[in-house]
């Protein structure tokens, strides 16, 4: 099971917007943070920089919607792979707003969470994602 990475993002409206995230791993459990460094959640050892992973995408396809909250029945908006929102490349996964994605929206916070599909099925909760909305003045 992967553990979800938590973001937080401006969505600027209107504008071409893309938010590239680069996916590593370790295979094993750790605990930290990219500003205080990572250990081995059992040993207490720094994590070596050579037992990080890069995330393949090869295959794959994703999906995120952004809802006011997670039970929200209400969908704000929906990217995905096939509909050219989410691009897969290599260890990183963008997503890409277009003005015409953002246009009619009005919300101050929404959630989103990014799930990946594997070529055998299974689905990831990769991402979870909290959007601050920055309305546009120049319609």
């Amino acid at each position: 099971m992967t553990t979800p990475a938590v973001l937080s993002i401006v969505l600027y409206q209107g504008t071409t917007q893309r938010v590239p995230m680069v996916r590593r791993y370790v295979p094993y459990k750790i605990k930290g943070s990219e500003c205080d460094g990572y250990v081995n959640a059992c040993t207490g050892e720094p994590v070596p920089p050579g037992d990080f992973v890069d995330e393949d995408y090869a295959g794959c396809t994703a999906r995120m919607q952004l809802r006011s909250d997670v039970f929200s029945t209400k969908v704000l908006l929906e990217l995905t792979t096939e509909g050219g929102g989410i691009e897969l490349a290599g260890n990183t996964l963008t997503l890409v707003f277009q003005p015409e994605d953002t246009q009619g929206l009005r919300f101050d916070e929404a959630v989103g969470h990014v799930e990946v599909v594997r070529p055998n099925g299974d689905v990831e909760r990769q991402y979870e994602i909290t959007v601050q909305f920055s309305p546009e003045g120049t319609r």
